[in-house]
C-alpha cells in the first residue's frame, strides 16, 4: 500500500504543479546487510523509499518504509545546470553556484535533481551571504516537495539562514528544536547540535557548547553515521580544548582516531590531536603530536586535503622542534625529524 501512496504522491505533485510527473532517477539503495545498486528511485520522502528492484527503469517498484533501509546514494545528477552549479561550488565561486543551481530548479531529468537543485542552491544563497534569496529557494522546495526526505537539512538551512541575518537567538532556539527532532533521523541531532555550538563557540561559551556537541555525539555510531560521528567528534574536542578540558578532548579525539568508520574521519582525528598538542607546546607534546600528523598523513584512503594537512602540520612540528634547546631535542634528533619529512 505505501508503495502505491509514495507513487502516488509524486504523481499527485506535479500535477498540482500544471506539469507531467518528473522521472526517477538512479541510484543505490543501502541497507543493512545488503544494498539494490543502480535501481531507479521512484521517490525518497519522509515516508520511506520506492524504487525498482533492477537496473531496468520500467521494472514494478517495491517501497522501504523510513528505518528499515540505511541510507540513498544516488547518481550524480547530469543535468547541465546541475553540473555547473557543483563546478562553481567547488571553486567556492558562490553566486554563480547559485545561479545554475536555481536554473536546475526548473529541470526535468528527475525528482531528485530538481529537489537537491533547491536544496544546493540554498546552501550556494547563504555562502554568498543572500540569505532572504535562501529562504525563497526553500520555500519553493517545501512547495514541491512537501514530504522531502531532507527535512533535517531544510531545518538546518533555515536555522543558518537566520543566523546569517544576525538573529543568533533566534537560530539558537531553531537549532535546539532540530537537535530534538529524533524522528527525523540522527542527521536532526547532529546538525542541531552542530548549529548550536557555532553560535555558543562565538559567544565563547566553550562549555555549553562542548555539552551540546557531547549530547549528540554520544547518540551517534562509528559506523552507520561514519560522517557525522568525525564531525560531531572533531568540533566537540574543539570545544573541550577551548574550554581547558585538554584530557576530555584528547580522550575524545582517540575514541575518533582509533574507532572512526571512514579513513578521512580518522586522519581528521588525528590533525586535530596533533594540534591540540602542538597547542600544549613542551617538547614531549611536540614530538607526540609529530607522530599524530603522521598517521594523519599515511591514513590510507582519507581525503588528500585532510592528509595534506597532517604533512602540512608535520613540517611546522619540525621547526618548532629544530627551535628547541640542545637539552630537549640533540641535534642528531632534529636532523631525524629533517629527514623524514623530507622524504
Amino acid at each position: 500500500m505505501i508503495r502505491v501512496l509514495l507513487v502516488l504522491f509524486c504523481s499527485c505533485l506535479a500535477l498540482a504543479a500544471g506539469e507531467a510527473p518528473l522521472g526517477p532517477h538512479q541510484g543505490t539503495v543501502v541497507l543493512a546487510e545488503r544494498s539494490f545498486a543502480e535501481v531507479w528511485i521512484l521517490s525518497e520522502t519522509s515516508d520511506g523509499v520506492a524504487h525498482t528492484l533492477d537496473e531496468k527503469k520500467d521494472s514494478p517498484p517495491t517501497t522501504l518504509n523510513r528505518g528499515k533501509y540505511v541510507r540513498v546514494d544516488y547518481n550524480r545528477p547530469q543535468d547541465v545546470p546541475w553540473l555547473r552549479g557543483d563546478a562553481a561550488a567547488a571553486k567556492a565561486d558562490w553566486a554563480t553556484a547559485a545561479t545554475q543551481f536555481l536554473e536546475a530548479t526548473k529541470s526535468r531529468e528527475s525528482w531528485y535533481t530538481r529537489e537537491s537543485a533547491f536544496l544546493r542552491a540554498a546552501e550556494a544563497l547563504l555562502q554568498a551571504n543572500r540569505a532572504d534569496e535562501a529562504v525563497k529557494a526553500l520555500d519553493g522546495l517545501a512547495a514541491q516537495f512537501p514530504k522531502s526526505a531532507n527535512q533535517a537539512r531544510i531545518a538546518f538551512l533555515r536555522a543558518q539562514s537566520l543566523q546569517k541575518k544576525g538573529d543568533n537567538d533566534g537560530a539558537l532556539k531553531a537549532y535546539a528544536v532540530l537537535a530534538g527532532k529524533a524522528e527525523w533521523g540522527i542527521s536532526a541531532i547532529a546538525l542541531g547540535a552542530t548549529g548550536q555550538a557555532e553560535i555558543l563557540a562565538a559567544a565563547k561559551k566553550h562549555d555549553e557548547a562542548a555539552k551540546a556537541l557531547n549530547a549528540a555525539f554520544a547518540k551517534l555510531d562509528a559506523v552507520k553515521d561514519a560522517e557525522y560521528f568525525a564531525q560531531v567528534g572533531v568540533a566537540l574536542a574543539q570545544q573541550q580544548q577551548a574550554a581547558g578540558q585538554n584530557p576530555a578532548a584528547i580522550a575524545t579525539l582517540r575514541r575518533l582516531a582509533y574507532g572512526a568508520g571512514d579513513a578521512t574521519g580518522r586522519a581528521r582525528a588525528q590533525v586535530a590531536w596533533a594540534q591540540v598538542l602542538v597547542a600544549l607546546g613542551d617538547p614531549a607534546s611536540l614530538f607526540e603530536a609529530f607522530d599524530h600528523a603522521a598517521m594523519a598523513d599515511a591514513e590510507r584512503g582519507a581525503d588528500p586535503a585532510v592528509a595534506g594537512q597532517g604533512a602540512q602540520l608535520m613540517r611546522q612540528i619540525t621547526g618548532r622542534i629544530d627551535k628547541l634547546a640542545p637539552d630537549q631535542a640533540s641535534d642528531a634528533l632534529k636532523a631525524e625529524y629533517r629527514r623524514y619529512i623530507s622524504r
